[in-house]
């Protein structure tokens, strides 16, 4: 039985409990924090060791759907849409008047395509990443690199590219944020409205108050630099054992000097030196048609272990108000 949690330490208690390989900050409370500054609804449910914790996201005609980023994590039992947890989730959506369930399976599931009514959809978050073991020693992490991106790293010592952490990121998120515009016009890839990761950072800050006796998610902004020129950014999510690039963008200007090799190995031995157990670099793709090629050839070039997880799937509950949603997806395109 699914009981609603509304209390920060009993959630991330709970939370502290379960771990999944990639994406585990997505349900914590900060994030859900975070979710609800953008003016969002967020539900947290849990029991029998499952965890889920909702967005409630708008949809035409007045009407909206809940989602489950990289969740529920079940405690139970396989992990199908018969599951216990899963069935009660989808009458609670039901019961709030949502036209479907948006879930992440975090494990492969065994009947994805049951009576019940599952559909694939365009994936949300990554499921697939490069994730990078930190308990290695740093020459054994250089070794495990490709020989080029071991090269580039050197390049950019030798030239001096500076590595900065910024734990307050106010003094810098302009600059960050116009690095991201102009990386997006670059690589022609779409950008959440800078107010996003402003409120990103602010809720998930380094400086955030957290819950005693656990470690729950912060973000800080890395930048790389030289001749006082910012030529590389990330917000990096540190959480738990792991760290995550979330977000990152490079300069036009000066790439030769192969500043975010410089930026990502800084990341990298900062969180050795903090104790963190792996570098997700969270997102790859083999798709050839999904312009992914460029970024997951320099992301597997650190030497990770490719991570999948099935992917992103709706379970409806209002059947018409689904095939209206699926109707006006398709004439939008």
């Amino acid at each position: 039985m699914l009981r609603e949690i509304t209390d920060k330490i009993e959630w991330e208690t709970l939370h502290q409990a379960r771990t999944i390989s990639s994406g585990d900050f997505l349900q914590s409370w900060n994030w859900g924090e975070f979710q609800a500054s953008l003016g969002r609804k967020v539900l947290r449910f849990a029991g029998d060791g499952s965890l889920a914790q909702i967005v409630e996201l708008p949809l035409p005609f007045g009407k909206k759907y809940w989602f489950c980023p990289k969740g529920p994590i079940l405690g139970t039992g396989q992990w199908t849409v018969d599951n216990a947890s899963v069935k009660e989730l989808k009458a609670k959506a039901r019961s709030a008047g949502a036209v479907f369930l948006r879930i992440e399976p975090p494990e492969d599931p065994t009947a994805m395509n049951d009576p019940l009514g599952v559909i694939e959809v365009r994936t949300i978050n990554p499921s697939g990443t490069s994730i990078i073991d930190l308990q290695k020693t740093e020459d054994d992490l250089l070794a495990a690199m490709h020989s080029k991106t071991r090269y580039n790293i050197r390049v950019a010592e030798k030239h001096g590219v500076a590595v900065e952490r910024h734990a307050d990121a106010a003094p810098v998120i302009d600059e960050v944020l116009k690095l991201f515009s102009e990386t997006a016009a670059r690589d022609k890839f779409s950008l959440h409205p800078h107010e996003y990761y402003k409120k990103q950072l602010l809720a998930l800050g380094e400086k955030q108050t957290f819950v005693p006796g656990t470690k729950a998610p912060h973000l800080l902004v890395f930048t790389a630099s030289l001749e006082g020129k910012m030529l590389a950014a990330a917000i990096i999510m540190f959480d738990r054992e792991t760290v995550t690039y979330l977000h990152g963008a490079s300069s036009n200007e000066m790439r030769n000097v192969m500043a975010p090799y410089a930026l990502h190995w800084a990341v990298m031995k900062r969180a050795k030196e903090r104790n963190y157990k792996y570098y997700d670099l969270w997102g790859i793709s083999d798709d050839q048609k999904s312009g992914w090629a460029g970024i997951t050839r320099f992301k597997r070039g650190f030497g990770g272990a490719d991570v999948f997880s099935p992917g992103t799937f709706d379970l409806p509950v209002n059947k018409f108000w689904y095939s209206v949603y699926t109707l006006v997806r398709r004439w939008r395109g």
